[in-house]
Protein backbone atom coordinates (compact mmCIF):
# COMPACT_ATOMS: atom_id res chain seq x y z
CA UNK A 1 0.00 0.00 0.00
CA UNK A 2 1.43 3.33 -1.05
CA UNK A 3 1.79 5.99 1.68
CA UNK A 4 0.92 9.48 0.45
CA UNK A 5 2.91 12.46 1.68
CA UNK A 6 1.29 15.73 0.59
CA UNK A 7 3.71 18.62 0.16
CA UNK A 8 6.99 18.25 1.99
CA UNK A 9 7.80 15.25 4.10
CA UNK A 10 6.04 15.30 7.45
CA UNK A 11 7.48 14.11 10.73
CA UNK A 12 5.82 11.25 12.57
CA UNK A 13 3.98 8.17 11.35
CA UNK A 14 1.23 8.41 8.74
CA UNK A 15 -2.41 8.41 9.75
CA UNK A 16 -3.56 4.79 9.55
CA UNK A 17 -7.26 4.53 8.79
CA UNK A 18 -9.49 1.51 8.56
CA UNK A 19 -12.90 1.88 6.96
CA UNK A 20 -15.01 1.65 10.13
CA UNK A 21 -12.79 4.10 12.03
CA UNK A 22 -13.08 6.64 9.22
CA UNK A 23 -16.88 6.44 9.36
CA UNK A 24 -16.94 6.70 13.15
CA UNK A 25 -14.58 9.68 13.18
CA UNK A 26 -16.76 11.43 10.61
CA UNK A 27 -19.79 10.97 12.89
CA UNK A 28 -17.88 12.60 15.74
CA UNK A 29 -16.04 15.41 13.94
CA UNK A 30 -17.60 16.17 10.57
CA UNK A 31 -18.78 19.83 10.67
CA UNK A 32 -21.91 19.13 8.62
CA UNK A 33 -23.03 16.45 11.07
CA UNK A 34 -22.20 18.69 14.02
CA UNK A 35 -24.34 21.40 12.43
CA UNK A 36 -27.29 19.02 12.04
CA UNK A 37 -26.91 18.04 15.70
CA UNK A 38 -27.23 21.69 16.66
CA UNK A 39 -30.35 21.98 14.50
CA UNK A 40 -31.94 19.14 16.48
CA UNK A 41 -30.96 20.81 19.74
CA UNK A 42 -32.48 24.08 18.55
CA UNK A 43 -35.71 22.28 17.63
CA UNK A 44 -35.81 20.84 21.16
CA UNK A 45 -35.71 24.40 22.46
CA UNK A 46 -38.50 25.50 20.11
CA UNK A 47 -40.68 22.57 21.24
CA UNK A 48 -40.04 23.37 24.91
CA UNK A 49 -40.95 27.02 24.32
CA UNK A 50 -44.16 26.02 22.51
CA UNK A 51 -45.22 23.84 25.44
CA UNK A 52 -44.49 26.78 27.74
CA UNK A 53 -47.59 28.53 26.37
CA UNK A 54 -49.64 26.39 28.75
CA UNK A 55 -47.44 26.90 31.81
CA UNK A 56 -49.19 28.50 34.83
CA UNK A 57 -48.36 32.17 35.29
CA UNK A 58 -47.64 33.65 38.72
CA UNK A 59 -48.28 37.37 39.18
CA UNK A 60 -47.36 39.40 42.26
CA UNK A 61 -46.98 43.07 43.06
CA UNK A 62 -47.10 45.77 45.70
CA UNK A 63 -47.92 49.47 45.64
CA UNK A 64 -47.84 52.51 47.96
CA UNK A 65 -50.19 55.45 47.31
CA UNK A 66 -50.39 58.89 48.89
CA UNK A 67 -52.82 61.42 47.45
CA UNK A 68 -54.11 64.85 48.50
CA UNK A 69 -57.21 66.27 46.80
CA UNK A 70 -59.63 69.13 47.15
CA UNK A 71 -63.38 69.11 46.42
CA UNK A 72 -66.61 71.02 47.08
CA UNK A 73 -69.31 69.17 48.98
CA UNK A 74 -72.71 70.19 50.29
CA UNK A 75 -71.10 71.24 53.55
CA UNK A 76 -68.31 73.29 51.99
CA UNK A 77 -64.79 72.91 50.70
CA UNK A 78 -63.08 69.64 51.72
CA UNK A 79 -59.37 68.77 51.76
CA UNK A 80 -58.84 64.98 51.57
CA UNK A 81 -55.69 62.96 52.25
CA UNK A 82 -55.40 59.22 51.59
CA UNK A 83 -52.54 56.81 52.29
CA UNK A 84 -52.70 53.20 51.11
CA UNK A 85 -50.36 50.23 50.88
CA UNK A 86 -51.45 47.24 48.84
CA UNK A 87 -50.10 43.93 47.60
CA UNK A 88 -51.49 41.30 45.32
CA UNK A 89 -50.69 37.86 44.01
CA UNK A 90 -52.39 35.49 41.60
CA UNK A 91 -52.04 32.44 39.40
CA UNK A 92 -53.35 32.18 35.83
CA UNK A 93 -53.53 29.02 33.70
CA UNK A 94 -54.37 28.68 30.02
CA UNK A 95 -55.52 25.18 29.04
CA UNK A 96 -55.39 23.54 25.59
CA UNK A 97 -59.19 23.32 25.73
CA UNK A 98 -59.46 27.09 25.30
CA UNK A 99 -60.13 27.60 29.01
CA UNK A 100 -58.47 30.35 31.02
CA UNK A 101 -58.48 30.01 34.83
CA UNK A 102 -57.22 32.55 37.34
CA UNK A 103 -57.24 33.10 41.11
CA UNK A 104 -56.21 36.49 42.52
CA UNK A 105 -55.67 37.58 46.12
CA UNK A 106 -55.17 41.22 47.14
CA UNK A 107 -54.94 43.17 50.37
CA UNK A 108 -54.99 46.94 50.92
CA UNK A 109 -54.17 48.92 54.07
CA UNK A 110 -55.48 52.53 54.03
CA UNK A 111 -55.79 55.69 56.17
CA UNK A 112 -57.76 58.84 55.42
CA UNK A 113 -58.05 62.42 56.72
CA UNK A 114 -60.75 64.98 55.83
CA UNK A 115 -60.57 68.68 56.64
CA UNK A 116 -63.45 71.20 56.15
CA UNK A 117 -61.69 74.37 55.10
CA UNK A 118 -64.47 76.72 56.23
CA UNK A 119 -64.95 75.33 59.76
CA UNK A 120 -61.49 73.73 60.22
CA UNK A 121 -63.31 70.56 61.26
CA UNK A 122 -61.04 67.50 60.85
CA UNK A 123 -62.05 63.87 60.53
CA UNK A 124 -59.02 61.57 60.82
CA UNK A 125 -58.85 57.78 60.99
CA UNK A 126 -56.91 56.61 64.03
CA UNK A 127 -56.39 52.98 62.94
CA UNK A 128 -55.88 51.77 59.38
CA UNK A 129 -58.55 49.85 57.52
CA UNK A 130 -57.82 46.57 55.71
CA UNK A 131 -59.59 45.36 52.60
CA UNK A 132 -58.87 41.77 51.54
CA UNK A 133 -60.24 40.36 48.31
CA UNK A 134 -60.10 36.98 46.54
CA UNK A 135 -61.49 36.52 43.00
CA UNK A 136 -61.75 33.34 40.89
CA UNK A 137 -62.31 33.82 37.14
CA UNK A 138 -62.98 31.40 34.31
CA UNK A 139 -63.20 32.14 30.58
CA UNK A 140 -64.12 29.52 27.97
CA UNK A 141 -63.87 29.86 24.20
CA UNK A 142 -66.95 28.43 22.54
CA UNK A 143 -66.23 28.68 18.79
CA UNK A 144 -62.79 29.38 17.36
CA UNK A 145 -60.77 28.71 20.48
CA UNK A 146 -62.44 25.56 21.77
CA UNK A 147 -60.81 23.05 19.37
CA UNK A 148 -58.01 21.17 21.11
CA UNK A 149 -56.09 20.46 17.89
CA UNK A 150 -56.13 24.15 16.96
CA UNK A 151 -55.04 25.30 20.39
CA UNK A 152 -52.15 22.81 20.25
CA UNK A 153 -51.16 23.92 16.76
CA UNK A 154 -48.04 25.69 17.98
CA UNK A 155 -46.93 22.61 19.92
CA UNK A 156 -47.73 20.36 16.97
CA UNK A 157 -45.74 22.54 14.59
CA UNK A 158 -42.79 22.62 16.98
CA UNK A 159 -42.98 18.84 17.35
CA UNK A 160 -43.15 18.44 13.59
CA UNK A 161 -40.15 20.76 13.20
CA UNK A 162 -38.25 18.55 15.62
CA UNK A 163 -39.25 15.42 13.67
CA UNK A 164 -38.08 17.11 10.46
CA UNK A 165 -34.81 18.12 12.14
CA UNK A 166 -34.28 14.51 13.25
CA UNK A 167 -35.04 13.23 9.76
CA UNK A 168 -32.72 15.84 8.23
CA UNK A 169 -30.08 14.86 10.76
CA UNK A 170 -30.35 11.22 9.68
CA UNK A 171 -30.29 12.23 6.01
CA UNK A 172 -27.20 14.33 6.69
CA UNK A 173 -25.55 11.43 8.49
CA UNK A 174 -26.35 9.11 5.60
CA UNK A 175 -25.00 11.59 3.06
CA UNK A 176 -21.83 12.28 5.04
CA UNK A 177 -21.23 8.57 5.59
CA UNK A 178 -21.73 8.03 1.87
CA UNK A 179 -19.29 10.87 1.13
CA UNK A 180 -16.71 9.45 3.55
CA UNK A 181 -17.12 5.93 2.16
CA UNK A 182 -16.82 7.28 -1.37
CA UNK A 183 -13.74 9.31 -0.44
CA UNK A 184 -12.18 6.30 1.34
CA UNK A 185 -12.52 3.93 -1.59
CA UNK A 186 -11.72 6.68 -4.06
CA UNK A 187 -8.48 7.34 -2.20
CA UNK A 188 -7.66 3.65 -2.21
CA UNK A 189 -8.32 3.55 -5.96
CA UNK A 190 -6.12 6.62 -6.53
CA UNK A 191 -3.38 5.07 -4.41
CA UNK A 192 -3.56 1.88 -6.44
CA UNK A 193 -3.48 3.86 -9.69
CA UNK A 194 -0.39 5.68 -8.39
CA UNK A 195 1.18 2.29 -7.61
CA UNK A 196 0.32 1.08 -11.10
CA UNK A 197 1.81 4.25 -12.58
CA UNK A 198 4.97 3.75 -10.50
CA UNK A 199 5.23 0.16 -11.64
CA UNK A 200 4.61 1.22 -15.24
CA UNK A 201 7.48 3.72 -14.98
CA UNK A 202 9.81 1.07 -13.60
CA UNK A 203 8.78 -1.32 -16.37
CA UNK A 204 9.30 1.39 -19.01
CA UNK A 205 12.74 2.21 -17.58
CA UNK A 206 13.74 -1.44 -17.63
CA UNK A 207 12.42 -1.75 -21.18
CA UNK A 208 14.41 1.39 -22.08
CA UNK A 209 17.59 -0.21 -20.70
CA UNK A 210 17.01 -3.39 -22.70
CA UNK A 211 16.26 -1.45 -25.90
CA UNK A 212 19.38 0.71 -25.54
CA UNK A 213 21.44 -2.42 -25.06
CA UNK A 214 19.95 -4.13 -28.13
CA UNK A 215 20.44 -0.98 -30.24
CA UNK A 216 24.09 -0.88 -29.19
CA UNK A 217 24.37 -4.57 -30.09
CA UNK A 218 22.79 -3.85 -33.46
CA UNK A 219 19.88 -6.23 -33.00
CA UNK A 220 17.31 -3.38 -33.00
CA UNK A 221 16.98 -0.36 -35.23
CA UNK A 222 18.01 3.01 -33.71
CA UNK A 223 14.44 4.26 -34.03
CA UNK A 224 13.39 1.84 -31.29
CA UNK A 225 15.60 3.74 -28.87
CA UNK A 226 13.47 6.87 -29.37
CA UNK A 227 10.29 4.85 -28.84
CA UNK A 228 11.66 3.49 -25.57
CA UNK A 229 12.64 6.97 -24.38
CA UNK A 230 9.21 8.31 -25.28
CA UNK A 231 7.56 5.50 -23.30
CA UNK A 232 9.57 6.49 -20.19
CA UNK A 233 8.61 10.14 -20.56
CA UNK A 234 4.94 9.21 -20.91
CA UNK A 235 5.14 6.96 -17.83
CA UNK A 236 6.74 9.74 -15.78
CA UNK A 237 4.00 12.16 -16.82
CA UNK A 238 1.30 9.63 -15.94
CA UNK A 239 2.90 9.05 -12.53
CA UNK A 240 2.85 12.79 -11.73
CA UNK A 241 -0.86 13.00 -12.59
CA UNK A 242 -1.65 9.85 -10.58
CA UNK A 243 0.22 11.09 -7.49
CA UNK A 244 -1.46 14.51 -7.64
CA UNK A 245 -4.87 12.84 -7.90
CA UNK A 246 -4.03 10.68 -4.89
CA UNK A 247 -2.91 13.71 -2.86
CA UNK A 248 -6.18 15.51 -3.63
CA UNK A 249 -8.23 12.42 -2.76
CA UNK A 250 -6.41 12.18 0.59
CA UNK A 251 -7.22 15.80 1.42
CA UNK A 252 -10.90 15.26 0.60
CA UNK A 253 -11.07 12.31 3.01
CA UNK A 254 -9.19 14.18 5.75
CA UNK A 255 -11.55 17.14 5.58
CA UNK A 256 -14.61 14.89 5.74
CA UNK A 257 -13.39 13.19 8.93
CA UNK A 258 -12.40 16.45 10.59
CA UNK A 259 -8.64 16.21 10.12
CA UNK A 260 -6.26 18.83 8.81
CA UNK A 261 -5.41 18.32 5.13
CA UNK A 262 -1.84 17.52 4.18
CA UNK A 263 -1.29 14.54 6.47
CA UNK A 264 0.10 11.23 5.26
CA UNK A 265 -2.62 8.58 4.96
CA UNK A 266 -2.39 4.81 5.04
CA UNK A 267 -5.60 2.86 4.33
CA UNK A 268 -5.74 -0.51 6.06
CA UNK A 269 -9.06 -1.96 4.84
CA UNK A 270 -9.34 -3.88 1.61
CA UNK A 271 -12.49 -3.48 -0.49
CA UNK A 272 -15.17 -6.13 -0.66
CA UNK A 273 -14.60 -8.47 -3.55
CA UNK A 274 -17.58 -8.53 -5.91
CA UNK A 275 -19.78 -11.56 -5.41
CA UNK A 276 -22.63 -12.92 -7.42
CA UNK A 277 -25.85 -11.76 -5.78
CA UNK A 278 -29.56 -11.85 -6.44
CA UNK A 279 -31.20 -8.46 -6.05
CA UNK A 280 -34.96 -7.93 -5.80
CA UNK A 281 -35.62 -4.36 -7.01
CA UNK A 282 -39.19 -4.34 -5.65
CA UNK A 283 -38.03 -5.37 -2.17
CA UNK A 284 -35.22 -2.81 -2.20
CA UNK A 285 -37.63 -0.08 -3.30
CA UNK A 286 -39.94 -0.99 -0.41
CA UNK A 287 -37.05 -0.75 2.07
CA UNK A 288 -36.01 2.63 0.68
CA UNK A 289 -39.59 3.97 0.83
CA UNK A 290 -39.82 2.92 4.48
CA UNK A 291 -36.39 4.05 5.68
CA UNK A 292 -35.18 6.87 3.45
CA UNK A 293 -34.84 9.85 5.86
CA UNK A 294 -35.35 12.51 3.19
CA UNK A 295 -38.68 10.95 2.23
CA UNK A 296 -39.63 10.70 5.91
CA UNK A 297 -38.97 14.43 6.34
CA UNK A 298 -41.13 15.17 3.27
CA UNK A 299 -43.98 13.13 4.76
CA UNK A 300 -43.72 14.99 8.06
CA UNK A 301 -43.85 18.29 6.17
CA UNK A 302 -46.95 17.06 4.34
CA UNK A 303 -48.70 16.10 7.57
CA UNK A 304 -47.73 19.40 9.18
CA UNK A 305 -49.06 21.37 6.19
CA UNK A 306 -52.35 19.44 6.32
CA UNK A 307 -52.73 20.16 10.04
CA UNK A 308 -52.01 23.84 9.41
CA UNK A 309 -54.69 23.87 6.69
CA UNK A 310 -57.26 22.38 9.12
CA UNK A 311 -56.29 24.96 11.73
CA UNK A 312 -56.65 27.80 9.21
CA UNK A 313 -60.10 26.46 8.21
CA UNK A 314 -61.19 26.40 11.86
CA UNK A 315 -59.79 29.89 12.50
CA UNK A 316 -62.44 31.39 10.20
CA UNK A 317 -64.99 31.01 13.02
CA UNK A 318 -65.83 34.02 15.23
CA UNK A 319 -64.28 34.37 18.67
CA UNK A 320 -66.98 33.78 21.31
CA UNK A 321 -66.01 33.60 24.98
CA UNK A 322 -68.14 32.84 28.04
CA UNK A 323 -66.83 34.59 31.16
CA UNK A 324 -67.65 34.02 34.84
CA UNK A 325 -66.11 35.28 38.06
CA UNK A 326 -66.80 34.96 41.77
CA UNK A 327 -65.21 37.09 44.48
CA UNK A 328 -65.16 37.47 48.25
CA UNK A 329 -64.26 40.63 50.13
CA UNK A 330 -63.33 41.46 53.72
CA UNK A 331 -63.19 45.03 55.10
CA UNK A 332 -62.14 45.45 58.76
CA UNK A 333 -59.73 47.46 60.94
CA UNK A 334 -57.17 44.62 61.05
CA UNK A 335 -55.75 42.23 58.52
CA UNK A 336 -56.84 39.14 60.43
CA UNK A 337 -60.41 40.35 60.83
CA UNK A 338 -60.54 41.33 57.18
CA UNK A 339 -59.39 37.84 56.18
CA UNK A 340 -61.91 36.22 58.53
CA UNK A 341 -64.73 38.27 57.04
CA UNK A 342 -63.60 37.25 53.55
CA UNK A 343 -63.64 33.58 54.52
CA UNK A 344 -67.09 33.91 56.03
CA UNK A 345 -68.50 34.83 52.63
CA UNK A 346 -70.55 37.75 53.95
CA UNK A 347 -69.45 40.07 51.11
CA UNK A 348 -69.65 38.05 47.88
CA UNK A 349 -69.89 39.30 44.31
CA UNK A 350 -70.15 37.47 41.01
CA UNK A 351 -70.56 38.11 37.30
CA UNK A 352 -71.48 36.11 34.20
CA UNK A 353 -71.20 37.30 30.61
CA UNK A 354 -70.04 36.65 27.08
CA UNK A 355 -68.01 38.48 24.44
CA UNK A 356 -68.17 38.12 20.67
CA UNK A 357 -65.45 39.26 18.28
CA UNK A 358 -65.38 38.76 14.51
CA UNK A 359 -64.19 40.67 11.43
CA UNK A 360 -67.09 41.57 9.17
CA UNK A 361 -65.47 40.43 5.91
CA UNK A 362 -63.00 37.97 7.44
CA UNK A 363 -60.66 38.34 4.47
CA UNK A 364 -57.51 37.77 6.53
CA UNK A 365 -58.62 34.34 7.81
CA UNK A 366 -60.04 33.31 4.44
CA UNK A 367 -56.85 34.35 2.66
CA UNK A 368 -54.72 32.50 5.21
CA UNK A 369 -56.81 29.37 4.67
CA UNK A 370 -56.32 29.58 0.90
CA UNK A 371 -52.57 29.90 1.40
CA UNK A 372 -52.39 26.94 3.79
CA UNK A 373 -54.53 24.86 1.46
CA UNK A 374 -52.14 25.47 -1.43
CA UNK A 375 -49.12 24.73 0.76
CA UNK A 376 -50.65 21.42 1.87
CA UNK A 377 -51.27 20.36 -1.73
CA UNK A 378 -47.76 21.42 -2.71
CA UNK A 379 -46.20 19.45 0.15
CA UNK A 380 -48.24 16.36 -0.77
CA UNK A 381 -47.21 16.59 -4.42
CA UNK A 382 -43.56 17.07 -3.48
CA UNK A 383 -43.62 14.00 -1.21
CA UNK A 384 -45.23 11.86 -3.90
CA UNK A 385 -42.74 13.07 -6.51
CA UNK A 386 -39.83 12.35 -4.16
CA UNK A 387 -41.16 8.85 -3.51
CA UNK A 388 -41.29 8.13 -7.24
CA UNK A 389 -37.80 9.57 -7.70
CA UNK A 390 -36.35 7.41 -4.91
CA UNK A 391 -38.01 4.31 -6.39
CA UNK A 392 -36.49 5.13 -9.78
CA UNK A 393 -33.06 5.83 -8.24
CA UNK A 394 -33.09 2.49 -6.40
CA UNK A 395 -33.95 0.57 -9.56
CA UNK A 396 -31.28 2.47 -11.48
CA UNK A 397 -28.74 1.75 -8.77
CA UNK A 398 -29.60 -1.95 -8.83
CA UNK A 399 -28.86 -2.00 -12.57
CA UNK A 400 -25.65 -0.04 -11.94
CA UNK A 401 -24.55 -2.52 -9.27
CA UNK A 402 -25.21 -5.50 -11.54
CA UNK A 403 -23.35 -3.77 -14.37
CA UNK A 404 -20.43 -2.96 -12.02
CA UNK A 405 -20.18 -6.62 -11.04
CA UNK A 406 -20.02 -7.54 -14.72
CA UNK A 407 -17.45 -4.82 -15.40
CA UNK A 408 -15.17 -6.23 -12.71
CA UNK A 409 -15.44 -9.71 -14.21
CA UNK A 410 -14.71 -8.41 -17.69
CA UNK A 411 -11.84 -6.21 -16.47
CA UNK A 412 -10.18 -9.21 -14.82
CA UNK A 413 -10.57 -11.28 -17.98
CA UNK A 414 -9.17 -8.40 -20.04
CA UNK A 415 -6.19 -8.06 -17.69
CA UNK A 416 -5.43 -11.76 -18.01
CA UNK A 417 -5.51 -11.47 -21.81
CA UNK A 418 -3.31 -8.37 -21.69
CA UNK A 419 -0.74 -10.23 -19.56
CA UNK A 420 -0.73 -13.11 -22.01
CA UNK A 421 -0.39 -10.72 -24.95
CA UNK A 422 2.52 -8.87 -23.34
CA UNK A 423 4.34 -12.10 -22.59
CA UNK A 424 3.78 -13.29 -26.16
CA UNK A 425 5.01 -10.01 -27.70
CA UNK A 426 8.15 -10.10 -25.60
CA UNK A 427 8.80 -13.68 -26.63
CA UNK A 428 8.25 -12.79 -30.29
CA UNK A 429 10.64 -9.86 -29.96
CA UNK A 430 13.30 -12.10 -28.49
CA UNK A 431 12.77 -14.48 -31.43
CA UNK A 432 13.08 -11.59 -33.86
CA UNK A 433 9.49 -11.91 -35.06
CA UNK A 434 8.13 -8.68 -33.49
CA UNK A 435 9.33 -5.11 -33.29
CA UNK A 436 9.74 -3.02 -30.16
CA UNK A 437 6.72 -0.93 -31.11
CA UNK A 438 4.50 -4.00 -30.66
CA UNK A 439 5.97 -4.65 -27.18
CA UNK A 440 5.43 -1.06 -26.11
CA UNK A 441 1.83 -1.20 -27.33
CA UNK A 442 1.30 -4.43 -25.38
CA UNK A 443 2.77 -2.76 -22.28
CA UNK A 444 0.38 0.16 -22.70
CA UNK A 445 -2.60 -2.17 -23.09
CA UNK A 446 -1.53 -4.12 -20.00
CA UNK A 447 -1.22 -0.94 -17.95
CA UNK A 448 -4.64 0.26 -19.18
CA UNK A 449 -6.10 -3.12 -18.17
CA UNK A 450 -4.70 -2.71 -14.64
CA UNK A 451 -6.22 0.77 -14.41
CA UNK A 452 -9.56 -0.45 -15.78
CA UNK A 453 -9.70 -3.22 -13.16
CA UNK A 454 -9.05 -0.77 -10.31
CA UNK A 455 -11.67 1.60 -11.68
CA UNK A 456 -14.18 -1.25 -11.99
CA UNK A 457 -13.52 -2.32 -8.38
CA UNK A 458 -13.98 1.28 -7.22
CA UNK A 459 -17.19 1.59 -9.24
CA UNK A 460 -18.55 -1.55 -7.58
CA UNK A 461 -17.81 -0.17 -4.10
CA UNK A 462 -19.43 3.18 -4.93
CA UNK A 463 -22.51 1.47 -6.36
CA UNK A 464 -22.94 -0.47 -3.11
CA UNK A 465 -22.56 2.72 -1.06
CA UNK A 466 -25.12 4.67 -3.10
CA UNK A 467 -27.66 1.85 -2.87
CA UNK A 468 -27.29 1.74 0.92
CA UNK A 469 -27.64 5.52 1.13
CA UNK A 470 -30.89 5.42 -0.87
CA UNK A 471 -32.16 2.72 1.47
CA UNK A 472 -31.18 4.80 4.52
CA UNK A 473 -29.19 1.90 5.92
CA UNK A 474 -25.59 3.14 5.86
Amino acid sequence: MILLMVGTALAGPPLALDYESALEQALQRNPTILGSNMDVRASDGVLLAAKGTFDPQLNAGTNMTNSTSESIREFGEVLSELEATSWNTGVEQVLPTGTTLSVDWSSTQSRFRYELRDTRYIVEQDDPLFQTRMVATISQSLLEGHRLASNLQGVRQAGASRDIALADQKATRQQVLADVATAYWNLRSKQRLAEIAQHALQTAQEEQRVVHLKVEQGTLAPVEKARGDAAVIQAESSLIVAENDAHQAADVLLLLIGEEPGAAVSLTTEPIQPQQMTLDPDALVKIAIEHNPTLHAARVRTHTAEMAERHAHHSRLPQLNANASYGLTGYEPSSSKSTSELMSGDLPDWSVGATLSMPLLNRADRGNHMERQAQALRAKNDAQALERTIAQDVRTQVRTLVASHTQVRLARANLKLAEQTLSAERALREAGRAIQKDVLEAMRVHNDALVALEQALAGYQLALIELERLKGTL
